[in-house]
């Protein structure tokens, strides 16, 4: 089954009353089945990171969301196919991700705005550091794992 059309297809804002909405949508954090869980922080990191990556190269920039919330059973099935990182795979058991944490993690990647040429994953991690608290950039598709896990209860 397929979700309507429309979906999630509503802009962010990090204002209560925007004048101008964020430059993402609420579908590009959803899963396949349409949950969405997003922490306040992680849209202000990224909009921060967009504004000052395009600063830096001076060049409009897209950051694409490739994986945000994530439920139990789509971590185990990732997992199960990338391994898990106590036994040296890519996925953590308990990742970021997960709903329980409250949407503090996304997966990124960033491209040039009109040619879609990719920014560089070590250039794209770099920027992220000044925004998220935690990031690992050394994925082999290229990908940057953001989360800010220093807003968590300790």
């Amino acid at each position: 089954m397929s979700l309507p059309q429309g979906t999630n297809d509503i802009w962010l804002s990090t204002d209560q009353l925007p004048t101008t909405p964020s430059h993402f949508r609420l579908a590009e954090f959803a899963t396949l089945q349409g949950l969405v869980m997003l922490h306040r922080s992680v849209l202000v990191s990224l909009e921060r990171l967009r504004l000052d990556l395009a600063a830096a190269i001076n060049y409009p920039v897209s950051i694409i969301i490739t994986d945000a919330v994530r439920t139990q059973q789509y971590n185990h099935s990732l997992g199960a196919r990338l391994g898990w990182t106590d036994q040296g795979g890519k996925v953590s058991r308990n990742s970021m991700h997960l709903a329980k944490y409250g949407g503090i993690a996304v997966d990124i990647i960033a491209t040039l705005y009109q040619s879609h040429t990719r920014i560089p994953q070590h250039q794209l991690g770099r920027e992220c550091r000044r925004h998220f608290y935690f990031v690992q950039d050394n994925y082999p598709d290229g990908h940057v794992h953001c989360d800010n896990r220093n807003i968590l209860p300790t």
